[in-house]
Formats: C-alpha cells, sequence, structure tokens
C-alpha cells in the first residue's frame, strides 16, 4: 500500500531526527571540497553528502560530475486509469496487487500492472509506453487509443471492474536503456535514479543501500552498490547475456 509505506518510511526517518520540507523547491545542487550545498527556494541547505533522489528533475539537478557519468534517461508521461468497482465485486481490501505479461501474440502496447485503492477503484496501466515529456511540461491530457485499450484489457482480464466507469490519471516513468537502477557516488553526491516504473517496490533495500553511500568516505571509489547499478556502467557495454533488468518485473 504505497501511501502508508510512504507515510511508514517518513515516520522512521523523522522519529530518529530527519526533518521533511514539503513544497521546497530544490534548484541546483553543488559540490565544494567538504560539503554540499543545496540551493533551494528557502535558501541554501549545506551538508556533509547529499542523496539525489529527484526522478525525472535528476538531469537538470544533478552537478556535472553526475550528469557526466549518467545513462540517458528518458522521462515520459504515463496514462494508466482507476476503474470503478462493480456492485458484485470482492471487498477492495482482499484485492491483490498485480503485473501480468501476457503471453505473445497479444494485443496490448506492453504488459500491465494493477493495484486496488479503497476510494478510487483499481488502478490498470501499461508498463513504460506513454509519450516521451519534459517534467514541467506535461499536458496531463489522456490518450484515448490507450484508453480504450485499457477498458478493453480490463473487459477481458479484470473481473470486477468496469471498462465503462474511468477516471483516467497521470504519472512519469524516469527509464534507463537497460530498465536497471541508477545507485552510485560522485564524490559527496550519492544519485538514484532511473528506475523505470518498477523502484518503489525495492524502496526498503534501496534506502539502506543509498544510506551505505552517504557513508562512505567521499574520496573513496563507492562500494555499496553492486556494478550493475553503477552511473557509468553502459559506456562499458551491455549486460552479459543472461542477465536480465533488476526490475523482474514480478
Amino acid at each position: 500500500h504505497a501511501d502508508r509505506a510512504v507515510a511508514a518510511l517518513l515516520g522512521a526517518a523523522t522519529a530518529r531526527g530527519a526533518v521533511a520540507r514539503h513544497r521546497t523547491p530544490v534548484h541546483r545542487v553543488e559540490e565544494h571540497g567538504d560539503g554540499v550545498d543545496v540551493h533551494t527556494a528557502d535558501g541554501v541547505l549545506r551538508a556533509r553528502s547529499v542523496v539525489l533522489a529527484a526522478g525525472a528533475w535528476t538531469s537538470a539537478l544533478a552537478p556535472g560530475a553526475v550528469t557526466g557519468g549518467l545513462p540517458p534517461l528518458v522521462v515520459t508521461q504515463e496514462q494508466p486509469a482507476h476503474f470503478g468497482l462493480r456492485p458484485d465485486a470482492a471487498d477492495a481490501a482482499s484485492w491483490p496487487v498485480f503485473t501480468h505479461q501476457p503471453a505473445l501474440p497479444h494485443a496490448w502496447p506492453s504488459g500491465t500492472y494493477g493495484l486496488v485503492s479503497p476510494q478510487d477503484g483499481v488502478k490498470v496501466g501499461f508498463h513504460g509506453v506513454g509519450p516521451v515529456t519534459d517534467p514541467d511540461r506535461r499536458t496531463f491530457t489522456p490518450e484515448p487509443r490507450q484508453l480504450a485499450q485499457l477498458q478493453e484489457y480490463v473487459r477481458r482480464w479484470v473481473p470486477g471492474a468496469d471498462p465503462e466507469r474511468l477516471d483516467p490519471i497521470s504519472c512519469t516513468y524516469t527509464t534507463t536503456p537497460d530498465h536497471d537502477f541508477v545507485l552510485d557516488r560522485r564524490g559527496r553526491v550519492v544519485v538514484a535514479a532511473g528506475f523505470s516504473g518498477h523502484g518503489f517496490k525495492f524502496a526498503p533495500a534501496v534506502g539502506r543501500v543509498l544510506a551505505d553511500l552517504a557513508s562512505e568516505d567521499p574520496g573513496s571509489a563507492p562500494g555499496a552498490a553492486p556494478a550493475r547499478f553503477a552511473l557509468g556502467r553502459l559506456a562499458a557495454g551491455p549486460a552479459p547475456a543472461g542477465q536480465p533488468a533488476a526490475a523482474a518485473r514480478t
């Protein structure tokens, strides 16, 4: 349950001294020898090290030492939808979170995922098929053809959901060429990016890796994350055959 997970993680962090600053836009991040300056709308924050986990805004905010090694990050506007539950559907609390990769050939642009919100119904979406976008200039406009495909998918595969009662929603994916994450460090700046639509379910494990990276000697080589998540990994060529993306999308 995404909202409860975020609340639990945020509560655990603040209980240990973290300060959450909502609605505080960050303009840039700069490393200066013995520290890092985070320039925000409310002034400059200085820290010994910084974890940059800015999603679609990573490339715009990262210092040059990071952007110079980032693999290409493609930001897309994805268009899932909430579908209302039928009157005879099972109680929302009993619905599973699911992913589905239909056997080929199939009529859909990708596999799908879904989960239930008691207030909104069943969220169903395709995986990483939206148009490329600028995160500051998103249209939030539903794409009629994709919505029609979602309706047909729900009609065929999601009993209990009403394909005619839908509320389109919008989100972004930030995708790397190999669909693996970026978890790495350059000096005092730790970067977490390119979660390619499947990073959230790994959040506790990713958080531990990022904390370890941020605690390392900034003058040393990063050691807390596997090389498959390195900033510059794509410069060395594709991953060996037989090693799938970390997503496993299950």
